[in-house]
């Protein structure tokens, strides 16, 4: 992207049918899918022997008319017993593991394939994606909606092929043994699919509103849980708890309504297969009666036709899987083409060798359209040079650092590096350029040497503990009980403000940027603590390009440089000695802030 141009911030949506593209997904693991299905026809398959050699017994072995000796019926009733006791022990009792255990396998291969696209995705979002959206949502379609995912692997890709080859055997044993019968036995179909088409709509679109429910319900709780103690601060714990008793309410309501239309879709569908057995052995007795059919083979019918509708009635579970795996199929699709709004442009070139000279030309910037917060903006940083921005709130000092390292682009104009766009570079080692030591600290729960390693993953032990003291953390690390070794609450709830701090700062060394930008790196701490940060970030700015944002100016008066910013526009900009002399905005703020000093 070059200079002047705006930054667009279209989606693309996909073109092909979400099943379709699930199938991607699906396809690597088809084998298993495939054995799956056979173990599942040899499962279901194998119980159709039994109802033929009892009709055996019936109208052969054991009938008034059978010619056989006592000892005869013996034998066949041992023959066939063992006949069958083996088929069940070498062929259904494998049939029925295989079935099981490889549906699992590739259910759960397809969901942690998914799964992980959808997490690689949401990292490529950029920093105006989960602005928008809370992360107990994300979460909750990563972790909820994929699951459910998983039972179209589960029950529609194996039981379809499985169920079909069982339902076509069954129709044509069915066929040869009395085509009337079958007649009357499909008699219910065109009911049953009316029923399955109508409820399954219901259950889909009720399923949307299930899963949305969900999401912003997980989003509420996470928001609540991660501030317990600003809940528990301002005695809000019984207003939280009506809150929560509201949400989970209307959740319990749609569910309830889920539970409504799955059990109809089984009581009418079960109707429905229950009906037509009393029809066929209406007509059955019918045709008894007029000799046509003999009651072994009435008998033999009528077992069959358990068998098949036994994947009839899984038919119909199946459409309310379907319907409701398929919403949330598509929220997870929702998600994935969600495009980022930072991205390589085709021609980007790593960013190496990094001098840390930063240009911004006449560069604009709007979170909303029509709302600018950064206007028409020059700013020139020399390499090496350390640059303070300082003005009121909202005047655009964070906004204009986080275009730096492309958290967003900018609406028009340029911001350069080392004489080059930043937009011509690649975004990971642009960002691989810069260190952030921001005002709110955030650790990860794991120990205090892996929260320094995210700066580095690659750091020896010596690395570490050099960044350590450099940044005055390793005394009080190596006086935790397990030094370096030390497992975080979340969020490093076991530190201090001013220890989290020099973690964020370790963090930063092992980094070892060439550009540095420090946001309100030292407020709200006590004075031992910021004595203790400001050591060590003069330490950490030897050498880079530093941006420091400080509302206490006696942090900034050294600073090579002070711009004063106010409406996202530079105001002012000169040393601490020249501002002074001016006698404008920056002079007033520091005299305002030395006469409270001195108050207090």
């Amino acid at each position: 992207m070059t200079e002047g141009a705006t930054c667009s911030k279209s989606k693309r949506h996909g073109t092909k049918s979400s099943f379709k593209r699930f199938l991607r997904y699906v396809r690597p693991h088809i084998w298993l899918i495939v054995i799956a299905a056979a173990g599942g026809i040899i499962k279901f398959t194998v119980p159709l022997i039994f109802p033929r050699i009892m009709q055996h017994f019936i109208d052969d072995v054991f009938s008034s008319n059978s010619v056989l000796s006592a000892s005869e019926k013996i034998y066949q009733l041992n023959y066939w017993t063992l006949i069958i006791v083996g088929i069940y022990t070498f062929l259904w009792i494998p049939g029925t593991y295989v079935r099981h255990y490889f549906t699992s396998k590739a259910g759960n291969q397809v969901t942690f394939a998914l799964r992980y696209d959808l997490y690689k995705h949401m990292q490529r979002m950029s920093a105006s994606y989960y602005s928008k959206h809370q992360s107990g949502g994300i979460v909750s379609v990563l972790m909820n909606d994929i699951a459910l995912v998983s039972n179209l692997v589960g029950n529609a890709l194996t039981n379809i092929w499985m169920d079909g080859v069982l339902v076509i055997a069954l129709l044509f044993i069915l066929l040869r043994m009395d085509w009337v019968l079958t007649l009357a036995s499909l008699s219910i179909f065109p009911f049953y699919l009316v029923v399955s088409k109508k409820i399954g709509r219901k259950v889909k679109r009720n399923s949307h509103m299930v899963q949305d429910e969900t999401e912003e319900m997980s989003a509420h709780v996470q928001e609540k849980v991660g501030g317990y103690s600003v809940v528990q601060a301002f005695t809000h714990e019984e207003f939280e708890r009506k809150r929560f008793r509201n949400e989970a309410a209307k959740l319990l309501n749609f569910q309830l309504q889920s539970g409504m239309l799955s059990s109809l879709n089984t009581t009418v569908t079960g109707y429905l297969t229950a009906l037509a057995p009393i029809i066929v052995v209406w007509v059955g007795c019918q045709r008894i009666n007029s000799g046509v059919l003999t009651i072994g083979e009435l008998i033999t019918f009528y077992a069959y036709l358990g068998s098949f509708y036994l994947p009839i009635n899984r038919f119909a579970e199946l459409n309310v899987v379907y319907s409701t795996s398929m919403a949330a199929l598509e929220r997870v699709l929702h998600v994935m083409d969600e495009t980022p709004d930072i991205q390589d442009t085709p021609n980007a070139v790593e960013c190496t060798n990094v001098r840390g000279e930063i240009l911004l030309k006449n560069i604009s910037f709007s979170y909303e359209e029509n709302e600018k917060i950064i206007k028409n903006m020059n700013l020139s940083i020399h390499a090496g040079e350390r640059i303070a921005l300082v003005g009121a709130s909202g005047s655009g000092k964070s906004t204009l650092v986080s275009l730096i390292p492309r958290f967003y682009d900018i609406d028009c104009g340029s911001v350069c590096l080392d004489g080059r766009d930043i937009r011509e570079y690649k975004v990971h080692s642009l960002r691989q350029q810069v260190g952030i030591v921001p005002q709110e600290t955030i650790l990860f729960s794991g120990s205090i040497r892996e929260n320094i390693l995210y700066g580095n993953p690659e750091a020896s032990e010596e690395d570490i503990i050099a960044a350590a003291k450099a940044a005055n953390a390793y005394d009080f690390i190596e006086g935790m009980p397990d030094g370096f070794d030390t497992v975080l609450g979340e969020r490093g709830a076991k530190l201090s403000g001013g220890q989290k701090q020099r973690i964020a700062i370790a963090r930063v060394f092992i980094k070892n940027p060439k550009i540095l930008i420090l946001d309100e790196a030292t407020s709200a701490l006590d004075s031992q603590s910021e004595r203790l940060i400001q050591e060590a970030l003069d330490r950490l700015m030897v050498g880079r390009t530093t941006i420091l944002i400080a509302h206490r100016l006696s942090t900034v008066v050294n600073a090579d440089e002070i711009v004063v910013m106010n409406k996202g526009k530079i105001i002012e900009k000169g040393s601490h000695i020249q501002l002074l002399a001016q006698n404008g905005a920056y002079a007033r703020l520091y005299h305002t802030q030395f006469d409270e000093a001195i108050g207090e």
